[in-house]
């Protein structure tokens, strides 16, 4: 890692914020540029205390002169970014909105000197879903556009798949908190999921950035552990030490009247007994061996939403 300045786009997000975590623990000295649409934010604030954060820089993915500018002031060598769907204002909340999101990143990184190497953290079976399911195929449009802009420079790439978040089993912004007893979520009880920890995506993320020698041009599926809903609400229980129950966070023809995109995304997960995505856990747990299963997940949270301590 000597010598090499990395620049984490959107690091106040949760797999930002872990990229950040993981490359502070790959080397303690490693320099680290973040950004952030809002640099004064209290989330960016934080990351600049870190000792291993050198810069904080204003970056819009909307305005792609903000990532070039934001590019050139960090000086940093190797990149990695995200884009996020669901970030997008309601009425623009498009695959194609997604896709110049994506675009605009690549396109700063191309007009830019001494990038050589990027990672893009994109999603499981982007391209092998439903065309119904926008917040994936945005991202396949995204690594489509990556593949063709950079497959005749010096910049080379690799792509992360991750499959579903531990993390959205308590996301209180989505309306989803995780309370006292419980864990929600959309699928049916007695269906398979492959899931994966923001932690764990973060490690391989890292990894992949600073060995390009070995990732370079690579597409990993990523995912840490297989559960349906009742496993959860078991492995919950076990971490917390209270009885759990699982629930549906949403009617299924509720999701389908009111949240299409999700709705097909859950039909593909339940398409088959191995949790819709084709990730191999085994293979995944070859770059990241520790990446946590629901109940290590658990036991790392170590409270319920509210705060109150599990156990207690």
């Amino acid at each position: 890692m000597s010598g090499e300045t990395y620049l984490v786009l959107g690091a106040t997000g949760r797999q930002g914020r872990a990229v950040v975590k993981a490359l502070i623990g790959k080397d303690s000295s490693t320099k680290i540029v973040v950004s952030s649409r809002n640099p004064e934010s209290k989330s960016a604030k934080e990351l600049s205390e870190l000792e291993q954060v050198t810069k904080v820089v204003k970056a819009d993915f909307f305005d792609g002169a903000s990532i070039t500018s934001a590019i050139a002031e960090s000086g940093a060598s190797r990149i990695w970014f995200t884009t996020d769907f669901w970030s997008i204002p309601f009425f623009k909340r498009t695959r194609k909105t997604e896709a110049k999101l994506g675009a605009n990143v690549i396109d700063a990184i191309k007009s830019s000197t001494g990038i050589n190497h990027i990672v893009y953290s994109s999603v499981g079976d982007a391209d092998n879903v439903s065309e119904k399911v926008h917040h994936f195929w945005g991202k396949a449009d995204v690594e489509k556009y990556m593949k063709e802009q950079l497959k005749d420079s010096d910049t080379t790439f690799s792509i992360i798949r991750p499959c579903a978040f531990f993390e959205n089993v308590d996301d209180a912004v989505n309306f989803n908190p995780l309370k006292k007893g419980a864990v929600k979520m959309l699928t049916y009880p007695d269906k398979p999921v492959k899931w994966i920890a923001c932690e764990d995506i973060g490690k391989a993320v890292a990894i992949m950035l600073t060995d390009p020698s070995t990732y370079a041009g690579k597409t990993i599926e990523a995912a840490a552990a297989k559960h349906t809903g009742l496993e959860m609400a078991e492995a919950l229980a076990e971490a917390s030490g209270v009885q759990c129950k699982y629930d549906m966070s949403m009617p299924r023809f509720a999701l389908w009247l009111f949240l299409s995109d999700l709705y097909h995304m859950i039909l593909f997960f339940e398409s088959n007994d191995d949790g819709g995505y084709t990730a191999d856990i085994e293979e995944f747990k070859e770059i990241v061996p520790d990446a946590q299963d629901g109940k290590a997940f658990f036991e790392a949270m170590g409270a319920w939403h509210n705060g109150e301590a599990f156990g207690g």
